[in-house]
């Protein structure tokens, strides 16, 4: 009898741990196939910033939600459209489900006018998102940029755009596990700045999920700084997408409020290094003064000459990963 109850204790006890055991293990895996699929992953195209590929400026993005609904942020100049298609086509299967336009300039656009006039080019817009002045204002007030404003207001046309979105200041867009809020929209009473440049929208991308966000500012310059720091709450982000590919771009005052952990500079070397030809800083660039901002933040810098990366943000922070 004494057996039997020895027995059966030893029974009960090693249950109990196989499913303590079990339930942890289950537990893990839970968790790790839900960091898996949370957050966002941000691709940064480096395109032609990469000297073999033009050692250019330009500004590209792809941005990919929980459930794998495709974002493109710009998408760079027309060097970069096949750069771009090859992450759509990968990506999307030729579809984005979202696309966001800073400003008309050809390093910003390009790409997106480019890919949607070819004739045996497949894809797909669903939605697009801009913020732009009227063509007369850009044909007035930024003429050294109107050539490529104008064919962004004929891509607007193309029937490849199902959806086309002027965007309002304070807009709120949900994808996803992603919010998008437009901070700032094209102003055309600004008249008297770097023109083209200042007409950028700036927006926030959230991933609520891990409570992480990316900022997108453009080329703003001296306007945009003003009216952003008229609400600076809404600034703060742990990633930012550095103004006018790191240099001339907004006042530190809008990167204090932003307090970054994470700075994505879309730039080549020479002017990440502002560099003339003559050495590390010998140009007319401020990119060494921006990136003295980002040092005294204590944060990381994603550099788009290093070639093509994908950033994970997740509720630690962010690690770059592999596919």
């Amino acid at each position: 009898m004494k057996k039997t109850v020895k027995i059966l204790i030893f029974l009960v006890i090693a249950i109990a741990i196989t499913m303590i055991v079990f339930m942890k293990v289950h537990t893990k895996y839970n968790e790790e196939i839900i960091d898996e699929e949370s957050g966002m992953r941000i691709t940064l195209v480096a395109g032609v910033a990469i000297p073999e590929n033009g050692d250019r400026n330009s500004n590209s993005y792809l941005i990919r939600t929980k459930n794998n609904k495709l974002i493109v942020v710009d998408g760079g100049e027309i060097g970069d459209a096949d750069f771009l298609l090859g992450y759509i086509m990968k990506y999307g299967n030729g579809k984005v489900d979202y696309w966001y336009i800073t400003h008309p300039h050809s390093d910003h656009v390009g790409a997106l006018c480019e890919l949607l006039g070819r004739e045996n080019c497949n894809i797909e817009v669903e939605n697009l998102y801009y913020s732009f002045n009227e063509l007369k204002w850009y044909e007035e007030y930024d003429k050294r940029g109107y050539e490529s404003e104008k064919l962004m207001y004929e891509t607007l046309e193309s029937s490849k755009i199902i959806n086309k979105v002027s965007c309002k200041k304070n807009q709120i867009i949900n994808m996803d596990n992603i919010k998008c809020e437009i901070i700032r929209i094209a102003n055309p009473e600004v008249t008297k700045s770097d023109n083209g440049n200042d007409s950028s929208m700036v927006f926030k991308m959230t991933a609520v999920d891990v409570d992480k966000s990316m900022i997108f500012l453009g080329d703003g310059f001296n306007y945009t700084s003003k009216e952003l720091l008229e609400e600076p709450e809404k600034l703060k982000s742990y990633a930012v997408q550095m103004a006018h590919h790191g240099q001339n771009g907004v006042k530190k005052e809008v990167y204090d409020a932003i307090s970054p952990k994470l700075c994505f500079f879309n730039a080549p070397k020479w002017l990440y290094d502002n560099d003339n030809g003559g050495g590390y800083n010998s140009g007319k660039w401020k990119s060494i003064i921006t990136r003295g901002w980002v040092e005294e933040y204590g944060a990381d810098s994603i550099c788009a000459f290093e070639g093509d990366k994908v950033i994970k943000l997740t509720k630690e922070g962010y690690k770059i990963i592999e596919e």
